[in-house]
């Protein structure tokens, strides 16, 4: 198309959008993943109005086929989150933070995953750990309470 051909549908598309109030959003970290939220229950389709501009912080979705071990979240600062079973194979450790400060996911006695998170920012991670013995195993979050996260663990 020539920019003269552009011009109109530019100006349609703005003025259909302010008319509209729409808003643009750029997608998250995680976008190609399934929302939590399921068609029977509407009012947790996807983010508010509120929500989506003020960046509300939220457990993190999961993948379509896996099952959530442990959900945690939004909290700030240092806790005990919970168990999850053992067995051999491997789990996925979904975390955001959002806080000046570092976050630390304790797997008691597997590994210590250590975070930066920012300020202003959400700061998304996945990991995956590959787990060898079937002892169930505690997660503890270490983070100062500048430090909001929320926490989800997959299999």
């Amino acid at each position: 198309m020539r920019i003269r051909q552009m011009a109109p549908v530019t100006a349609s598309l703005i003025l259909a959008c302010t008319v509209a109030s729409c808003t643009f959003e750029p997608p998250t970290a995680r976008s190609s993943q399934r929302d939590a939220a399921s068609p029977d229950n509407p009012s947790q389709t996807g983010p508010s109005q509120t929500e989506a501009s003020t960046g509300s912080l939220r457990v993190p979705s999961m993948d379509a086929g896996t099952k959530s071990l442990l959900a945690a979240g939004p909290a700030k600062g240092s806790r005990q989150v919970g168990v999850i079973p053992g067995g051999k194979g491997s789990v996925w450790v979904l975390f955001d933070c959002r806080g000046a400060g570092k976050a630390e996911i304790i797997v008691e006695s597997v590994v210590n995953m250590p975070f930066t998170c920012l300020a202003k920012s959400l700061t998304p991670t996945l990991n995956k750990l590959d787990l060898k013995s079937k002892k169930a195993l505690m997660i503890r979050v270490q983070a100062p309470d500048s430090v909001e996260w929320a926490l989800r663990v997959t299999r």
